[in-house]
């Protein structure tokens, strides 16, 4: 199991990732709304995940699930970790059990 550190780097790393794959104008459409609504700084992400979840839920609504998979499985292809869908997670699950965080499957 990763180190805390590296996890949150890592995430870091898979949100920006995750987001640029639509495409860098859609990064700044959900980046801007979430740091201005939700007064949420791209920095803070990985420290607030439940807050991002919720701003990703009312910026894209059922693409939430697709975008939030997307971020885990690029926080995944890290050392350590082997990524495994399970169909009840959100983003903050993934994270959590990367970080040695205990989640029923």
């Amino acid at each position: 199991m990763a180190e805390p550190a590296e996890v949150r780097g890592a995430l870091f790393q898979a949100i920006d990732r995750g987001l640029a794959v639509p495409g860098e104008i859609v990064r700044a459409m959900i980046y801007e709304p979430v740091e201005r609504s939700y007064q949420l700084k791209r920095e803070d992400i990985p420290d607030k995940l439940e807050s991002f979840h919720l701003a990703l839920q009312d910026l894209l609504g059922a693409g939430t699930k697709a975008m939030e998979e997307l971020i885990a499985k690029n926080l995944y292809r890290r050392p350590g970790l082997n990524f495994a869908e399970h169909a009840n997670w959100r983003m903050v699950d993934y994270v959590n059990y990367a970080r040695g965080e205990k989640r029923d499957a």
